[in-house]
């Protein structure tokens, strides 16, 4: 069996996550707990062999197998499909054939993982331990223990195993994913179609992969990786845990070359909070972020489409009255550059809760650094749903700061006020939002508007606010839209619509 995962492209929709029998390989990553330090190994494949490095590091990788009583739906699991005449067609029936009578209701899956800790800590997929009533680990000399659940994420597909042994067991330990360059060659380890301690060989194909996940950084690589490899590490030439297998694209359900493996940057914080906590421990800032396009970009004072920009601020979060403005585009967050709408909900959830972040940002073409607190990212789902958002259009009213002028497309906006009406003899019926400056040669005034002027309507929507012109122009904008009607009024209240280019 086989779940496809859900995607938006042809390409993506043909990604398979497998487990061996139960049919799911999907992401895990691996990380840093206090492990056995290993021997370094040398860079390139002419200066060592691949059986020494290997020798070395399959100890490390296990094998896990759960049983559940009378599967996830109360019934037998199905045989796996395995094709005709193949070598292990017979094994794979005898193996499975027990659970298909009436005889049992207990069914098994197969998957890998490795060992983080001497002490005997184990990283795995969350679906390869998915709803087990027992969970077995067997070691590569094969002893096999029973192995207790500290605790699941089901955002990165993440579980973590503790076994007791009488000996240390032999742990890897990990290296940094953000020096891994494509092209480099990588190892496999694992337990595919349930033949335990298989290594394959391949090279890293591409980074920053993204399959369906909140926080999905894939590392793609054409080492086989099959059924039964979901929760096996992914080695650079120096015997580091640099990726977790999780995925593989594949029309038939067997390698084809291109395979997805957890960073270990991704992971590691993960790992260490599900064995402190049981549980992980997200930031978040609360807000919602838009694609910068050029025309977004113009619209917000900046000269390139570099970053994200603030959509809206979800009331009652971390930045519901804080520094950042709606509007304001996100350049870097604790020093780290944001290229697109899925970086920043990653770097959040990743850092420091409860301490200040620098986050530089442009604000109506002005750069500037304010700090930034994130809290703990607590369930509903509802929530983190919100963090991750990088499309939907801000919300009028979100993150108003009352008083606050407003530049848009050369026209600088204030809320009209006692003041403004003295100033620009403005009747008392016109309501809306006072133009107080008009750039020359911008858009606003090459469509005619001028100070005095009220803004009445945005794209036929009643405005109050400068907040609100620039947040329905913005809301356009990331619509398609490349022109917007305005409704405006004169002082004397005679009204006019003026047709705003958004270039």
């Amino acid at each position: 069996m086989m779940t496809t995962v859900k995607l938006n492209s042809p390409v993506r929709r043909s990604i398979a996550r497998h487990v061996v029998g139960a049919g799911l390989l999907a992401a895990i990553s691996v990380l840093p707990l206090a492990a056995h330090v290993r021997p370094a190994f040398a860079q390139t494949l002419s200066d060592v062999s691949v059986a020494d490095i290997a020798e070395g590091l399959l100890p490390s990788v296990v094998n896990i197998s759960i049983s559940e009583e009378g599967g996830p739906s109360g019934e037998t699991r199905p045989l796996p499909d395995v094709p005709e005449g193949q070598p292990f067609e017979d094994l794979f029936e005898d193996f499975f054939q027990g659970e298909q009578g009436p005889r049992s209701r207990q069914y098994s899956s197969l998957g890998s993982g490795f060992i983080i800790d001497p002490s005997g800590i184990i990283v795995t997929n969350n679906h390869v331990i998915d709803n087990a009533d027992t969970i077995e680990v067997t070691l590569a000399d094969g002893t096999t223990l029973d192995a207790t659940l500290l605790g699941v994420d089901d955002k990165t597909d993440l579980a973590v195993l503790k076994v007791e042994s009488d000996e240390p067991l032999p742990a890897v330990k990990f290296g940094d994913s953000r020096r891994v360059r494509i092209g480099e060659w990588v190892l496999a380890i694992g337990n595919p179609f349930g033949l335990g301690g298989s290594v394959t060989l391949g090279i890293v194909s591409a980074r920053g992969r993204e399959l369906d996940g909140p926080y999905d950084n894939f590392i793609q690589t054409d080492a086989a990786i099959n059924k039964g490899n979901s929760g096996g590490p992914l080695f650079n030439m120096d015997g580091e845990v640099i990726g977790i297998n999780t995925a593989i694209l594949s029309p038939s359900g067997g390698s084809i070359g291109i395979g997805f493996s957890v960073p270990s940057e991704l992971a590691e914080n993960v790992i260490d909070q599900l064995v402190e906590f049981g549980r992980t421990r997200r930031g978040w800032i609360g807000i919602r972020v838009l694609e910068v396009s050029d025309a977004l970009a113009a619209s917000l004072g900046a000269d390139d489409p570099a970053g994200v920009a603030v959509g809206s601020i979800i009331e009652g979060g971390p930045s519901d009255g804080g520094p950042l403005q709606e509007g304001d585009i996100i350049l870097t967050f604790d020093g780290q550059p944001i290229d697109n709408p899925r970086d920043l909900p990653r770097f959040v959830a990743e850092g420091r809760i409860g301490e200040p972040v620098d986050v530089e940002i442009i604000r109506e073409g002005e750069r500037m650094t304010v700090q930034v607190t994130p809290e703990l990212l607590e369930e509903p789902e509802e929530v983190e749903e919100a963090l991750a958002e990088t499309e939907e259009p801000m919300d009028d009213g979100d993150a108003v700061t009352p008083g606050l002028p407003v530049s848009v497309y050369g026209m600088t906006l204030a809320e009209l006020d006692d003041n403004g009406r003295a100033l620009y003899q403005i009747d008392g019926d016109v309501e809306g939002v006072l133009i107080t400056e008009v750039e020359e040669g911008s858009a606003a005034a090459d469509e005619g508007l001028m100070p005095g002027m009220v803004i009445a309507e945005v794209g036929q929507d009643a405005v109050t606010t400068p907040q609100e012109v620039r947040s329905r122009i913005v809301e356009l904008i990331s619509e398609g839209r490349r022109s917007v009607s305005i409704m405006v009024a004169e002082p004397d209240g005679a009204l006019s619509i003026k047709s705003l280019v958004l270039e």
